[in-house]
Order: C-alpha cells, then sequence, then structure tokens
C-alpha cells in the first residue's frame, strides 16, 4: 500500500518547489527527534535527508534519490526502530495560478513493523502538509 496525499497551493511551481526543498528547516515542525528537530535536505541525488536538533546533533533519516527542481525530489526513509527502508516521492505540477503537490510514500508492505506504523505516517502527512500550507501562505 502506499499512502497519497495531494493539496494546492497558490504559488508558482518554482517558488512551491524552492520553499518545499531548500526552506524546509524553517517549516517543517518536530521530528524523530523532538519538537525542536528540524528536518534538511542535501539538494543533489545521493545528498542526505536529516535533522538537526537545537543542539546541533544529527540524525540520518534517508537519502535523496531523484532531485529534478522544480518538478521532483524523491527521499528514502527509515525511522529509528525501523530496519526497513521506505520511499517517499514528492511531484509538484503547475495548475491554474498555482501548483499541485503529490505525495507519495511506499514500500509499507516490507514487515509488520511498517504495516502498523502506515496509518499514523498517512495522518502524520497530513499535518506536515498543513504546515507547508501555512508557510506557503505566509511567504512572500
Amino acid at each position: 500500500m502506499t499512502i497519497r496525499k495531494s493539496i494546492w497551493v497558490a504559488k508558482p511551481l518554482a517558488a512551491s518547489f524552492k520553499l518545499f526543498c531548500e526552506e524546509m528547516s524553517e517549516w517543517w515542525i518536530g521530528g524523530f527527534r523532538g519538537k525542536d528537530s528540524r528536518p534538511r535536505l542535501e539538494l543533489k541525488v545521493g545528498g542526505r535527508f536529516y535533522e538537526r536538533t537545537a543542539d546541533g546533533s544529527e540524525y540520518d533519516i534517508g537519502q535523496v534519490t531523484a532531485y529534478e527542481p522544480p518538478s521532483l525530489v524523491a527521499f528514502t526513509w527509515r525511522a529509528p526502530s525501523w530496519e526497513e527502508i521506505t520511499q517517499v516521492e514528492i511531484r509538484f505540477t503547475s495548475e491554474k495560478s498555482g501548483t499541485r503537490v503529490d505525495l507519495e510514500h511506499s514500500g509499507w508492505e516490507q514487515s509488520a513493523r511498517t504495516r502498523d506504523a502506515q496509518s499514523n505516517y498517512d495522518t502524520g502527512w497530513g499535518m506536515i502538509l498543513g504546515y507547508y500550507e501555512k508557510a506557503i501562505k505566509t511567504a512572500g
């Protein structure tokens, strides 16, 4: 099974992609290491997807598997308690006077642990995209 989420934001394609990828640590609230942890992307294939805490410590979540501005970013995802690696793909498409953002998070069928976590991630991705939407609305 795959988690699928789609939203529309009132910003042009390039600005929407840039805010999501380059400014992720400004709008994505919380992470595996607590509410003061902020996810970050190294903007290249093979780059790290990781979070950094307020004290500067880091935790690797995954690796960037696709980076094609302004239309696609993808990365692997592994929670601290998992051995399994899942995949996240986010596509950005011009639509009307804004951008459609389509997220897919796959790989849940690998184990009982990932299958059990899927519904929490479904809810979590809704929250994360809500943070992103709020950031889009307040971005200059």
